[in-house]
């Protein structure tokens, strides 16, 4: 559960109770392996029981929305209300690809040879997003009562930020977003998922 993509989707499916089995694959150290599931050689990938895969976190999250019907879907079907949270989504997935590109520009060029211009760039945008998010209030979730997508892509996009550059979450910068976190690590789905 590293991924933060592959996170989202596993929080996904145990807030739904859909059972699911792990294959803890990195797309680094088992690429043949990943490429064999998925072309691209990307996780995640669900493999339906029909043989059928799925690849990319929104396809998967969507495909399992449909699956539990709108009731339980954690992406509102329409509205002004899909459009915020599909919003808050994409801002919390561009931070978190802001970040892997940092990961990739420090750890796959030489020293001399990493951009400290690109670097800075990434963490500035990273900054912005991670600032409006801040600004949003969560009554307890982002959509209110109820938990959605922008709540699980928010929290784990944080909990992987603090995990490969946690300098980018001073200690009380973004106060909304860390209650926010605190809140989501009492359920199992994301206490059970947290990466180490």
């Amino acid at each position: 559960y590293r991924s933060p993509f592959t996170r989202r989707v596993a929080v996904s499916l145990q807030l739904l109770d859909l059972p699911y089995e792990h294959h803890p694959l990195s797309a680094w150290d088992s690429f043949e392996e990943v490429r064999a599931i998925n072309p691209l050689a990307r996780i995640p990938a669900l493999v339906l029981d029909d043989g059928e895969v799925l690849y990319d976190s929104n396809a998967i999250v969507d495909y399992i929305d449909q699956l539990v019907g709108p009731e339980r879907a954690l992406t509102p079907l329409c509205g002004t209300a899909r459009r915020r949270v599909m919003r808050h989504v994409a801002l919390a997935l561009g931070i978190t690809e802001k970040v892997v590109a940092v990961v990739y520009e420090r750890s796959q060029h030489a020293a001399e040879q990493v951009s400290a211009a690109w670097i800075e760039r990434c963490e500035k945008q990273a900054h912005s997003g991670l600032t409006v998010l801040d600004s949003e209030k969560f009554a307890p979730w982002f959509a209110g009562d109820r938990l959605t997508q922008a709540d699980i892509a928010t929290v784990v996009m944080y909990d992987f930020v603090q995990l490969v550059n946690p300098s980018l979450l001073s200690p009380g910068a973004y106060p909304g977003l860390e209650a926010l976190v605190e809140r989501a690590g009492e359920l199992p789905a994301f206490r059970d998922t947290r990466p180490q």
